[in-house]
């Protein structure tokens, strides 16, 4: 058999196809109704599109019976994908690509094939759509053209897909990027008016969204500049290099001014409507402190210069000292400045919070994620104890003997640098975080750092965890069930208390164990082939006998793997229920089906199968074998005087008679009514052997017996025909309704000559 190869874009084709899986998990209705038309269109019992994965074919859609998720290296759509024209194999028996292939060799297999490459909107074969049949096929240009037209529909199709899923990751990285920006972010509408804004925004203008939504954006800039700012805005949209900006000062509620530097970039319509408005993105930094900077600089600046002008015209030499000392200063305030811009923009942009507090556990220092963590603003906790800000009130206690302990050792912590401690949010509500300390030194004097990382989200997933698996346990050890989960090295993981219910083993003592080693010496065994399929990946289930505590019980089990793996071998889950009463129950259904109430012996359905499988043997080991009817004589009257009741005991004594005579590998059977049989198999002379059985019968039921206070003597008539080989002769086989039929003859003829006779047929 000839494995497909693989194409030279493989790792791109393969890109592609798992950028579709999510959008297949469900049968599209397009593609069941494609399938559906292109059978009809080419009466081929089985029509499908199909995605080559990087092992199997997956099926997108199908229309007909037929298996085609299959293993990639005998699909033939695998093969098909490596060309660029339709594949037909009109008699794949007679191919030697795929003459041997077991999808050709199976019961119904494979013989027509027709596979047109499905492609990707770059190009990358995904797939194919096929047709099968199980009978040889010439395919015409004409077809060859429609299931081109048909594959195009497909390709539509998939493009379609390829098209939603880059617009939705385009949607999703823009929504990541709005969310998370450590600048303010905000959509304005073509009127100028605020449509949403992030949270960085909601900060930088200490307005929450809800009062911004609708509202003019002219209305929060500084009342001076409100025309100017609106026009200046509209010539950035005009500009031609969009990384352009606008410095604009805005106003807060509390009517402080903040500095934006502003971006502002057009949207196209979301429609795409040439009619409809189309949004803008404003995107502003906070440059308040900077322009604070340039303000003190430029005054500064004009002081020396008039400084320097009055005192020229005094004093050259003043006025060269006075000179380097401007440059000197100049320089150490610009490299400060530069120096202080730098370690505030790393402490902006750090996603923990930091906290900076003096000797006397004031805060000085407070940066933005430190406002997202714990809801104060910056201006709202610089100068305030860090214990009122952030410490719960029944932690403050531990809290002031930590920070007088580090105060005493210098900021050299004995231990670790790092706990998880409670925080307090400015709403009141407790959250744990981790915390980290360092300290520094300025002027001389003690500087705390302290960053502190949120981890509610990390807890609650710990407890979360926890709970689910208190959940899992409470409800595993509350099944009627064996349940246990056994990893890939078949060592036992987990066990419900079933286990210790049924063997008597408490839980912790398997934990940890081999199977083999749990169930040494217990009748339930699993077969070694049973373990192998279930870490090879596939669900087992069967039948047992498994000793107990209780005793012996039957259990149905299934292996069921853990395909979440990364690949085999795979751990497996064990589930094994008690089934004893439905076996049980089966078993005295299975009897009561085959036996006669009244007697105890096989009915007739349970004879006639009997008679076939003895002529079988008769045939196979060329033995001999007699068939004897027999009919009680005068059971009728026994009847008509006695009543039924005694009737029936007539029977059963009729029916123990008949079992003591015969051997016990004989079968003896009743047919209806008072009408018996008698099987005897494995003689070398039929004819003398079941004249003899006759004999005793007859001379048995002769003998006098007393049933329920009368005294009787039985007789019967018995019919009796022979065969050696199981062969009605000349070697044609003789079927049990022969055999019965002559048998019932020689009892009637038997029957004529008199009671207590026999004859053969």
């Amino acid at each position: 058999m000839q494995f497909p190869g693989l194409p030279a874009d493989e790792v791109l084709r393969l890109q592609a196809v798992e950028a579709l899986e999510p959008h297949l998990l469900q049968v599209p209705p397009e593609l069941e109704r494609l399938s559906r038309l292109v059978a009809r269109h080419f009466k081929a019992p089985l029509a499908g599109v199909t995605l080559i994965g990087k092992e199997v074919q997956r099926v997108c859609a199908v229309h007909g019976s037929g298996q085609l998720a299959v293993p990639r290296q005998v699909s033939f759509c695998g093969h098909a994908i490596l060309g660029t024209e339709i594949m037909v194999v009109p008699d794949a028996r007679l191919d030697p690509r795929f003459s041997d292939n077991p999808l050709v060799t199976a019961p119904e297999g494979i013989v027509f094939y027709a596979g047109c490459p499905v492609r990707s909107s770059q190009g990358h074969a995904l797939g194919a759509l096929c047709l099968i049949d199980r009978q040889p096929r010439h395919f015409s240009a004409d077809e060859l053209g429609d299931l081109r037209a048909f594959a195009d529909l497909v390709e539509q199709f998939f493009w379609g897909l390829e098209a939603a899923h880059r617009a939705q990751r385009s949607e999703a990285q823009f929504e990541h990027i709005f969310a998370q920006a450590a600048v303010g972010m905000a959509l304005v509408s073509a009127d100028w008016r605020w449509v949403r804004v992030n949270a960085q925004m909601e900060r930088l203008l200490a307005r929450p969204a809800a009062e911004l939504m609708g509202s003019p954006l002219e209305q929060v800039l500084y009342l001076g500049d409100q025309p100017q700012g609106v026009s200046d805005l509209q010539a950035l949209l005009c500009a031609p290099d969009c990384t352009q900006t606008q410095e604009l000062l805005f106003c807060r509620p509390d009517g402080s001014l903040v500095w934006f530097l502003v971006g502002l970039t057009q949207l196209t319509a979301a429609s795409g409507a040439a009619d409809e408005a189309p949004e803008r993105v404003l995107v502003a930094t906070d440059i308040t402190a900077r322009k604070l900077s340039e303000q003190a600089l430029a005054v500064l600046q004009q002081e020396l210069e008039h400084r320097v002008s009055v005192r020229t015209a005094e004093l050259s030499e003043a006025n060269a000292r006075l000179s380097l000392e401007v440059t000197q200063r100049e320089a150490a305030q610009q490299a400060l400045l530069q120096e202080k811009e730098h370690f505030k923009a790393t402490l902006a942009n750090a996603s923990d919070a930091f906290i900076e507090v003096d000797e006397q556990g004031r805060v000085t220092d407070w940066n933005q994620a430190a406002t997202q963590t714990l809801g104060w603003t910056a201006w709202e906790a610089v100068g305030r104890s860090l214990e009122d800000l952030v410490v719960p009130a029944d932690h403050r206690h531990g809290h002031q003997g930590g920070f007088a302990l580090f105060r005493a050792t210098g900021g050299r912590p004995a231990g670790k640098h790092r706990f998880e401690v409670q925080a307090q949010h400015r709403d009141g509500r407790l959250f744990p975080v981790e915390l980290s300390l360092s300290e520094n030194r300025r002027d001389g004097r003690l500087r705390v750092n302290a960053f502190l990382h949120d981890i509610s989200v990390r807890k609650a997933v710990e407890r979360e965890l926890l709970t689910s698996r208190a959940r899992l346990r409470l409800l595993a050890d509350n099944l009627p069930a064996l349940i246990a989960y056994v990893d890939e090295h078949l060592v036992y993981q987990f066990n419900n208390r079933a286990y210790e219910h049924w063997f008597g083993l408490p839980v912790e003592q398997i934990v940890g164990q081999a199977v083999e080693r749990v169930l040494e010496g217990v009748t339930f065994r699993p077969d070694r082939d049973y373990l192998r399929r279930a870490q090879g990946g596939e669900t087992v289930s069967f039948d047992s006998r498994l000793s107990t505590a209780r005793g012996e019980v039957r259990v149905r089990a299934a292996f069921v793997p853990d395909t979440a793996m990364d690949g085999p071998p795979f751990g497996f889950y064990i589930l094994a229920h008690d089934v004893t009463e439905q076996y049980q129950l089966q078993q005295r259904l299975a009897h009561e089906a085959s036996h006669d109430p009244l007697t105890g012996l096989p009915n007739r359905r349970a004879f006639l199968q009997r008679l076939v499988e003895a002529l079988a043997r008769a045939r196979r080991q060329q033995s001999g074998l007699a068939l004897m009817f027999l009919d009680v004589d005068s059971f009728k009257q026994y009847n008509d005087n006695y009543g039924h009741e005694f009737g029936d005991a007539v029977l059963r004594h009729f029916a123990r008679t008949l079992q003591s005579v015969v051997r016990e590998t004989d079968g003896v059977a009743r047919l209806a009514g008072d009408e018996f049989t008698i099987i005897l198999e494995g003689l070398s002379q039929p004819t003398e052997h079941a004249s003899l059985v006759a004999s005793k019968l007859i001379e048995q039921l002769a003998l006098p017996v007393v049933l329920g206070g009368r005294p009787i003597e039985l007789a019967a008539s018995i019919g009796v025909t022979v065969t050696h080989g199981g062969s009605a002769g000349e070697g044609e086989p003789l079927s049990a309704e022969i055999l019965l039929s002559r048998a019932d003859a020689a009892m009637y003829r038997a029957k004529a000559a008199g009671k207590g006779q026999f004859a053969f047929a």
